[in-house]
């Protein structure tokens, strides 16, 4: 997930507008792993994001995307090493409300969906299989300007979510899942209203009771983001 931090370098500097347009766009490098009870998925990908968020005096409302641009995996499963082709979709909605200048929290539905394609050289050659979660999540944010040179701000969300579960081999089956997003981030000047970011994002999540498989996933994802973001 996204969880949003307000962009509370825009609420310190900002009191003469109430209103404030930021798109922004970024890539990513991002390092997952899936455990189920008899191996494990792990490798690296690739993405490229954006979004855009709308700030109105101390509310917000912002709106994000990610997908892969390319794969580097491979899976272990029951002593046997495979390699797979790896796709990732992230969609997120929150809204926020900044307490004060260093202080924020906010509320949203994400949606996240991993999908598994076994490669030519697998005896499942073109087999997928998907996990996907979605649902709500609540968080806080907090930051601090550092003199005229930015802002450090990091920020921790708890999700309940939906899950599904979709293979060959055993059809689509439902279940819940839960977990934490951390965040750390630097935002930084460029010129007047252009602004670029680094950030480092944690996700775990834990996938359980589905009615079909008598096993749970856990999923870890480490995102490192460059991007930049313009005020209107």
């Amino acid at each position: 997930m996204k969880y949003l931090l307000v962009l509370l370098f825009l609420y310190q500097n900002c009191f003469a507008q109430d209103w404030w347009i930021v798109p922004k766009i970024f890539v990513a490098s991002r390092t997952f792993e899936y455990s189920v009870y008899n191996g494990n998925i792990k490798g690296n990908i690739r993405s490229v994001g954006g979004g855009i968020t709308g700030i109105y005096k101390n509310f917000y409302v912002d709106l994000f995307s990610e997908r892969n641009v390319d794969t580097n995996e491979e899976s272990i499963i029951g002593g046997l090493r495979d390699t797979i082709e790896f796709e990732r979709t992230d969609l997120t909605a929150a809204f926020g409300y900044a307490i004060d200048e260093s202080m924020s929290v906010f509320t949203g539905y994400k949606y996240g969906k991993s999908t598994l394609t076994e490669l030519n050289f697998s005896p499942f050659a073109g087999a997928k299989t998907s996990l996907e979660g979605k649902g709500f999540f609540i968080g806080v944010g907090s930051g601090w300007k550092v003199k005229d040179w930015g802002m450090f701000s990091f920020s921790a969300a708890y999700a309940k979510l939906q899950a599904s579960y979709d293979s060959f081999d055993i059809g689509l089956t439902k279940g819940d899942a839960d977990g934490t997003s951390l965040s750390i981030k630097w935002k930084g000047i460029i010129a007047t209203n252009l602004y670029y970011q680094l950030a480092v994002i944690r996700h775990d999540y834990y996938y359980e009771d589905f009615k079909k498989i008598n096993f749970d996933i856990s999923e870890q994802i480490v995102s490192y983001h460059l991007g930049i973001s313009y005020q209107f």
